[in-house]
This record gives structure tokens, C-alpha cells and sequence, in this order.
């Protein structure tokens, strides 16, 4: 048995094929099958070749599969595949392990992943780092991204404040958001889905700052106009802003302390606020209480 996949061609033993695979074709390729009928799909399986046919309706097949070892499913082959596959004139094992930093899904490789040779997807299974599975596949190119511009900043018509404290500045953004004052309402795993900068892994990068989101903050304008609305200022640890600029913040730290109070003087009609707890709480206490405002820790 000898499978060939290059740039331009996919063959089985000599004979040129081209996905959905007809049935019949397979059947005087590789001899009479077993032909198990399921819920959703029929598999017709070479139990000597140790490969699969799986068919949504029982006339062409959608996917080829090589079962590398033997396993207990009814459909499974009664012998593992030990037949010739090649990918660009490579042994396919040899092929995966030269080419698996390209693999789709494979920032764990020891799972697997998927490569794609001409229109061929081919995917293998793995497991604690052996491979098991090898399936083939027509290749359907992705649809082409579409991209929001929801996130574009919008200039403000009216007078910009000039935060002196960031942290100070998040707080008065999950008043405005909560006002319904100001949008739109960031949301994180949509601004990473429409971001066109580079791909963002939040599962990976949320533990620490994602320098394009807390940019994001940074630019955006606050309009003067919206100060006199902001009358109280909470912070608290399941604050939706803190969650959306640090994914996986735990809450236990200091890091949205706000260290310089100058910000009150955009806020006029400010009167109370909650803070995280600071060492130097009636210092701060004391300073704000100057202003008229009234401050207790969290």
C-alpha cells in the first residue's frame, strides 16, 4: 500500500485521487471493506490495510484515516496501518516532526496538529507524544477575516481630560461605563477577535498587561463634559475594567492602586470614594477630606 501526497498530486497506489474519494474507486483500489452504518456518518474500513473511509451518506467519503494501532471501536481496523505514506517525497512521520511548527493547532504538539499539502489537509492525532491517528481531508480555504472597526478611537468633540493617574482614569471609565456614559463598552475577547495588529493569545498573555489593550485605555479620550456625572468612585476587585485590562488578574495585589489623587480636580461634583486598601489609607484619607471628599478603604 503506498499513499503519495505532494503540492500537486494525492495517490493511492499509482492512481490519482481527488477528494470527496468515490467509494467504488476505493473499493477496486484496496478490496471489499467492512461497512458500519451510525448515527451521523457511515465508515467503511480495511481491516487488513489499517485504514478508514468515513461518508456522510455512503457514496463518496469525506476523510481517509490510517489507524497507526489497534483499537476496540466496532469500526476499527483489525491491524494497524503499516503501509507507505508519503508527503513531498518524506515519510510522514519524518514530514511532521521537520514541518510541526507550521501545524495548525499544535502549540501543543504532543496532541497533534494539522498540515496542508497542496488541497490536502492532513491531520495526525497524538498521543503522549506518539503518533496514533493520520487523516486526510479535502482543504477548504478559511473565510477571509472580517474586521470591525468598533474599537477605532473617535475623536471627542469637546475638551479632552488629561489624566495624571491611570489607575485613577480606569476607575472614572467603569463609572462612565456603568452610566452608560461612554462607548463603546470595551469588551476584551472582542477587541482581540477584531485587532489586525498581530494575533492575541489571551489564555496566554492575560496574566500580565496585553500592551494593545492597556494602549487602548491610554488613548482613549474622556470628554470634559462627562465629569460632572461622575459623583462616586467604587473600586473593587470584580470590576468589569480591571478584568477586561488584566484578564487574569487575582485581585490580591496592589496594581490598580491609584497612587497620585491630582485627577479630583477634573471632577467637581466628586463627593465619596472606595478604594483599595494602601498602607497609607489616612494619609490619603486626609488629603482628599480637603477636597470634600469623603474616602473609605474597600
Amino acid at each position: 500500500m503506498q499513499i503519495e501526497i505532494t503540492d500537486t498530486r494525492f495517490a493511492i497506489n499509482g492512481v490519482e485521487m481527488h477528494f470527496p474519494l468515490d467509494i467504488l474507486q476505493l473499493k477496486t483500489l484496496l478490496g471489499e471493506p467492512r461497512h458500519v452504518i451510525k448515527q451521523h456518518n457511515q465508515i467503511y474500513t480495511w481491516d487488513t490495510l489499517g485504514m478508514l473511509a468515513y461518508s456522510k451518506k455512503g457514496r463518496e467519503a469525506e476523510g481517509l484515516t490510517f489507524d497507526l494501532r489497534v483499537r476496540d471501536f466496532d469500526f476499527s481496523p483489525a491491524s494497524p496501518f503499516t503501509g507507505q505514506l508519503t508527503i513531498k517525497g518524506m515519510d510522514y512521520q519524518a514530514y511532521f516532526q521537520q514541518n510541526r511548527k507550521s501545524a495548525r493547532k499544535a502549540s501543543k504538539w504532543d496532541e497533534g496538529g494539522t498540515l496542508t499539502v497542496g488541497n490536502i489537509d492532513v491531520w495526525v492525532d497524538m498521543e503522549e507524544g506518539v503518533m496514533t491517528d493520520v487523516e486526510l481531508s479535502q482543504h477548504t480555504p478559511p473565510e477571509p477575516k472580517v474586521y470591525s472597526d468598533k474599537y477605532k478611537h473617535q475623536p471627542i468633540s469637546g475638551e479632552k481630560i488629561e489624566f495624571a493617574d491611570f489607575n485613577f482614569k480606569l476607575a472614572v471609565i467603569q463609572e462612565l461605563y456603568d452610566k452608560n456614559l461612554l462607548t463603546p463598552v470595551f469588551d476584551l475577547y472582542e477587541f482581540v477577535k477584531n485587532y489586525q495588529g498581530r494575533e492575541i493569545d489571551i489564555e496566554a498573555e492575560g496574566y500580565e498587561f496585553i500592551p494593545e489593550v492597556t494602549a487602548y485605555f491610554e488613548a482613549l479620550e474622556i470628554d470634559r463634559k462627562l465629569a460632572p456625572h461622575v459623583t462616586e468612585i467604587y473600586q473593587d476587585g470584580g470590576n468589569d475594567i480591571y478584568l477586561q485590562v488584566l484578564r487574569f488578574w487575582d485581585g490580591e495585589d496592589d496594581t490598580f492602586n491609584i497612587k497620585n489623587f491630582e485627577d479630583v480636580k477634573h471632577f467637581p461634583n466628586l463627593k465619596r470614594m472606595t478604594l483599595f486598601y494602601a498602607d497609607n489609607m489616612a494619609e490619603i484619607q486626609a488629603q482628599l477630606a480637603e477636597k470634600g471628599i469623603t474616602a473609605e478603604p474597600l
